[in-house]
């Protein structure tokens, strides 16, 4: 077990260095990373609570997924405002699902069409940040 936790903490910090590489010059001029890492945080959460409502494979996929990015921002430290941290999870979180209501269940086919492509683009953006083990 021993093992197993330091090989997924140390995937962990190289999976957090790399986010942090990788968005470097946004953190500039955009979003705090916090704030990046606390959107994708309730955006898999969306994910994984959806996949648990349709009784999807998938639903651990993105449990897994969610825990690694609870973890990456645990490993950021202390975040500058937990409220806004909190705030930003549980708005991403929220337009999230609704996007996945809609897709999957609006009677508009135009918007539930758009609603699955954003969700689907959404959810990419952020899993393309994770290294995959």
């Amino acid at each position: 077990m021993l093992k197993a936790l330091n090989m997924s903490s140390m995937k962990t910090s190289i999976a957090g260095f790399l986010l942090c590489l990788t968005l470097s010059s946004e953190a500039a001029d955009g979003p705090e990373l916090t704030d990046i890492v606390a959107t994708c945080v309730g955006r898999m959460s969306a994910e994984m609570e959806f996949a648990w409502l349709l009784h999807d494979a998938e639903a651990d996929h993105f449990e897994n997924q969610r825990e690694r990015f609870v973890e990456i921002l645990e490993s950021l430290g202390p975040p500058p405002n937990p409220k806004r941290q909190l705030a930003a999870r549980i708005d991403a979180k929220m337009a999230h699902a609704r996007l996945l209501t809609t897709a999957h269940f609006g009677t508009d086919k135009t918007r539930a069409d758009w609603s699955k492509r954003q969700a689907v683009m959404m959810r990419s953006a952020c899993q393309n940040m994770l290294l995959e083990s």
